[in-house]
Parts: structure tokens; C-alpha cells; sequence
């Protein structure tokens, strides 16, 4: 339209004349509900651009604009390489998605041109902080498949370094925990006592990261006594240690209004998300696969499984950290118990396993890994499918986000403890 042209009478917009003004909105509003950017369903009636409103639901009510929050791939709070796009209405979450493979390790694909002994390399780069329980799972899949019978001085130090592994991880994460509910204090306190079990698997394995310890048919070194000194000294002072972790993270009233209430997960939910580990226990679900399905030397361990019934943050939190208690037991009694014997079955240097398939299940520090593996009779697996437990937390924390505020949202998504080392496998 021109400078100085009267405009068409069919480019004004017409008023209509209207007493009741909030009767005119609600006609104009009819049948329609805006779902949210992320919505699989389109809106029903009028078309407007979507993420842009949020329509109240009283039309009397202020109606805000929504934004577009990106979280992650950098961000410290996402506990790893995740790309989090949140549709926010202020500080309150009404969807979110998450956006995965920032790493691409590729490890399954890798797996196929690997011998049998050197597909710990791979899976310890996997849950790269709870490695000896991936290796274990990696082995037991061999062993299946070529029919190997594994010492018991060994299987009884698998589970001795597992479970060294297992605090490590634990107290890898309950630290961070503190700081996404601004507990400065307990992180500092928790990786001090961490590095002691990661002392003792530098000494048992030479490494503080990959490990490569279990390989199949046997592990790769014996008991120090540098490491059983470590232990003992530790298992002296342990549950004192404990318990002022606990007074000092669980008993904060502050922690305790960022955790309690939030996040909560279904036993239902849990289930039928495959939530594993603390996830489910702490959902009130009974399961753990040293007790259930036992590998190793674990059936002849005397622990406890660990369960709560609320399944927010804090039931998650407090079920990992009772864990350590359990876990402090079975170290104690593979001391006390380790058999005499050989620490290797007796194999051919090149190990080539018969045509067939065999699943490797185990009880990692973030709930059930399952290696699954193919052989077409040669000394590399034809197909490797490596099944990661916090891919399927990943999905569970994407339903917990909607209504959430933000920084809830955080200390949330940071109780299942991701690895996305194995998310992106």
C-alpha cells in the first residue's frame, strides 16, 4: 500500500461490538486448548503459531508468553554430554525433551571387529565411572558361550572389586547431589573418602578410570596386601563415616525441602518405563540381580536389598546411600572369606567360542547391564547389544519434567545418575 492511498476497507480489521468482553474471548477460544510446542497432538479449532502462548484456562486470567530453554550439551547440571530443550512459562517446565548422542563411542559396532578378551576395553568406556560391573557382565557373556568355569578365587574377587567400585560410583554422585541442592561441604567430604577406593583400584588394577580388570575366565591380578590394608583401615571407621555423611547432607533441612516430594515415580511407572537399579528400588519394588539372579559368588554373600516407597529424590538418594552400607558388608566378608586358589581358568590364547548366543547380566552401581552377545564360531562376536540402564532413566525423567520448576528440575533429572557414556553407546 502506498504512501498517501486510503486503505482498503478489506485490510481494516472490523469491530465488533461486544458488552461482554470475557464472552467475546471465550468465543474466539472455543475449542481450542494450546498443548505446548512439545505435544504430539496439534491443536483442535483455531491454528496459532504454537509456543508462542499459553492460554489460560479462565479467561480472565493473564495469559504469558513461553520460551525455549536450552540445556545442556555444556551445562555442568546435566551430569554429562545431554541437550535439554525445555518449553518454560517462566520458571515452571511445561514439557521437555531430550536430545541424546553428543558422544558417539559407537562401542556395539566396535565390539565386532574386537577378540573376546578385549571387549572390556570397550564396555569400561561405556559407564566409564562403574567399570569393573561391565566388564563382569562382558565376561559372564563369554563364559556362557564357550562354557568356561572361572576359578572361585576369582569370581570371589570380582565381586570384592565390583563392590569397591560400586561405593566409588556412589560417592561420585551423592557429592554432586549436594551441590545441585547447594550443599557445598558434603562433596568435598565424599570425594575425599572415594579416593580411598580409588587407591585401592589403582593397586588392584593399576588404573583409576578403565580398568580392564575382568577378563573371561579370569581376572587380571590377585589381592595386594597394600589393598587389603586399605579396606580393613576403612572398614574400621566406615559406618562412623557414614553416619556423619548422613547428618550432614540427610538431616539438612534445606536438602530435604529440594528432595522430598519431587520427582516422584509410580511403582507402576517404574515398571513399565524398565526402570532398574536405585530407580526401581526406591519406587518400593524389590529387585536386585546380585540377590535374584545371583552371578559370580554373590549367593553366598549375606546382604540386604534396600528398598523405599516414595520414589522422589530423596527416597532415591537415601536408597544409594544405604547401598554403600550393604556394599561396606560384602567387602568386609570377601576378606574374610576369599578362598585359596587360582585366579585364572586354564584357555587357549586365541579364544574362539562355539556358534550361538549368550546374555551377560549384572547389577551395576546404575541398576541392570545386560551384554548380549552373537558368535558365528569365530574369535570376535558377530553382534554385540549392550543394554544401558540409564537410557531408560533417561526416559523416565522426561515425563517427571512437565510442572516442574527449574531448578527442581535439576536435583530431578541428577537422581537417576546418568552415564551417558552408555547412553551414547
Amino acid at each position: 500500500m502506498g504512501i498517501g492511498k486510503k486503505p482498503s476497507e478489506a485490510l481494516l480489521t472490523p469491530v465488533v461490538p461486544c458488552e461482554d468482553e470475557a464472552s467475546l474471548q471465550e468465543d474466539m477460544l472455543e475449542g481450542y486448548t494450546n498443548p505446548g510446542w512439545l505435544s504430539p497432538q496439534p491443536p483442535a479449532g483455531i491454528v496459532v503459531p504454537r509456543n508462542t502462548r499459553r492460554i489460560a484456562d479462565d479467561p480472565l486470567q493473564l495469559s504469558t508468553d513461553h520460551y525455549l530453554l536450552n540445556v545442556g550439551p555444556q551445562h555442568p547440571s546435566t551430569h554429562g554430554a545431554l541437550r535439554v530443550i525445555l518449553e518454560m512459562d517462566g520458571e515452571r517446565i511445561m514439557s521437555g525433551e531430550a536430545h541424546v548422542g553428543q558422544l558417539h563411542r559407537g562401542i556395539e559396532k566396535l565390539a565386532e571387529h574386537r577378540r573376546y578378551h578385549q571387549l572390556a576395553t570397550l564396555v569400561d568406556r561405556a559407564d566409564y565411572v562403574s567399570g569393573i560391573t561391565v566388564e563382569t557382565a562382558a565376561a559372564l557373556a563369554t563364559e556362557q558361550l564357550a562354557e568356561i568355569e572361572v576359578p572361585p578365587r576369582a569370581q570371589w574377587l570380582r565381586c570384592l572389586m565390583a563392590e569397591v567400585n560400586r561405593i566409588a560410583s556412589h560417592y561420585m554422585w551423592i557429592g554432586p547431589m549436594g551441590l545441585d541442592s547447594g550443599a557445598m561441604g558434603i562433596f568435598l567430604y565424599m570425594q575425599k573418602d572415594r579416593e580411598l577406593f580409588i587407591d585401592v583400584l589403582e593397586e588392584m588394577t593399576g588404573q583409576r578410570l578403565m580398568f580392564n580388570y575382568v577378563r573371561p575366565g579370569r581376572v587380571t591380578g590377585d589381592l595386594t596386601p597394600r589393598a587389603e590394608k586399605l579396606l580393613r583401615d576403612y572398614l574400621k571407621i566406615g559406618i562412623e563415616r557414614m553416619e556423619e555423611h548422613w547428618d550432614s547432607l540427610f538431616e539438612s533441612e534445606l536438602f530435604q525441602i529440594r528432595t522430598k516430594g519431587i520427582g516422584v515415580l509410580s511403582a507402576d511407572d517404574a515398571l513399565n518405563y524398565g526402570a532398574t537399579g536405585h530407580v526401581l528400588r526406591a519406587s518400593g519394588i524389590d529387585f536386585d540381580v546380585r540377590r535374584d539372579r545371583p552371578y559370580d559368588a554373590y549367593d553366598q554373600f549375606d546382604f540386604d536389598v534396600m528398598t523405599r516407597t516414595g520414589g522422589d529424590v530423596f527416597d532415591r538418594v537415601t536408597c544409594r546411600f544405604d547401598e554403600i552400607r550393604q556394599s561396606l558388608r560384602i567387602i568386609e566378608q570377601c576378606l574374610d572369606g576369599m578362598p585359596p586358589g587360582d585366579i585364572k581358568a586354564k584357555m587357549p590364547k586365541v579364544l574362539r567360542v562355539p556358534e550361538g548366543e549368550a546374555c551377560g547380566i549384572v547389577e551395576s552401581a546404575r541398576g541392570e547391564v545386560g551384554i548380549h552377545l552373537y558368535s558365528d564360531g569365530s574369535d570376535k562376536p558377530v553382534r554385540m547389544r549392550y543394554r544401558p540402564p540409564t537410557l531408560y532413566s533417561l526416559g523416565i525423567a522426561e515425563i517427571l519434567l512437565p510442572n516442574m520448576m527449574f531448578a527442581d528440575a535439576i536435583v530431578g533429572m541428577g537422581s537417576f545418575d546418568f552415564c551417558f557414556g552408555e547412553v551414547d553407546r
